[in-house]
C-alpha cells in the first residue's frame, strides 16, 4: 500500500494483540448478550455451554459432555447437578447402558437457549449493520484467514474445535484445517 505508515514487527504483534484484546471483550460482552433473561433464569456462561452442546448433540451422558466442553468428569457431574436442581435437564437411565445416566434439555432450558441465542444475535446484528457490506465481507474474511494461520502454527484444530455437533460443516475453517493437517475431519462428539 502506497503512503501506508511502516510498521515493524514488534510494533505490528502489539498492535494486534491490543485489537484481539479489545475484539475479545466486545465479543465476550455480546455472548453474554441476555444473560441473565430474568433472575430466576440466570445461568452461568459454563452451563450455557453445556446447555447448547446437549442442543447440538442431542441426549448425552455425562463422559461425552465433558469431553464435548474439554472439562473433567468431575467437572461435567457437578455441572450437571446444578442444571438439574434449576430444572435445566433431567437425568435417565442411558438407552445402551443404564448405569450412565443419560442427559437432556427439559422444554425450561430449550426456550432459554432460545431467548439468549435470540439476544446474542441481535446485538452482533446491530454493530454489523452499522458497517458497510464490503467491511462486513472484509472482517469475516480477515478472520478466517487469521485462524487458517493461527491453526497452522499452533496445529491445535481439534482443542479450538467448537464441537457443533448436529450443525457441524464440513467447510468450516477449524474442520478444514484439521483437514489439511491430519487428513481426516474432526470427529464429531
Amino acid at each position: 500500500m502506497e503512503g501506508a505508515p511502516t510498521v515493524n514487527r514488534t510494533e505490528m504483534v502489539g498492535q494486534t494483540e491490543h485489537v484481539s484484546d479489545i475484539f475479545a471483550r466486545i465479543m465476550a460482552k455480546i455472548l453474554t448478550a441476555g444473560f441473565p433473561i430474568s433472575p430466576s433464569d440466570e445461568i452461568t456462561v459454563a452451563q450455557f455451554q453445556a446447555l447448547r452442546h446437549i442442543a447440538q448433540h442431542g441426549p448425552c451422558n455425562i463422559g461425552s459432555l465433558a469431553k464435548g466442553l474439554s472439562v473433567s468428569q468431575p467437572a461435567a457431574t457437578m455441572l450437571v447437578d446444578r442444571m438439574a436442581k434449576r430444572g435445566l435437564v433431567r437425568r435417565q437411565p442411558g438407552r445402551h447402558d443404564r448405569r450412565q445416566a443419560e442427559v437432556s434439555l427439559t422444554q425450561h432450558a430449550e426456550d432459554l437457549i432460545q431467548q439468549i441465542e435470540t439476544a446474542r444475535m441481535e446485538r452482533l446484528a446491530g454493530i454489523l449493520a452499522l458497517m458497510s457490506p464490503d467491511e462486513r465481507t472484509q472482517l469475516v474474511e480477515s478472520l478466517e484467514r487469521f485462524i487458517a494461520a493461527a491453526l497452522k502454527l499452533e496445529q491445535a484444530a481439534d482443542e479450538i474445535c467448537l464441537r457443533c455437533g448436529t450443525e457441524h460443516q464440513h467447510d468450516c475453517i477449524v474442520n478444514q484445517a484439521h483437514l489439511e493437517l491430519a487428513g481426516t475431519d474432526i470427529e464429531r462428539t
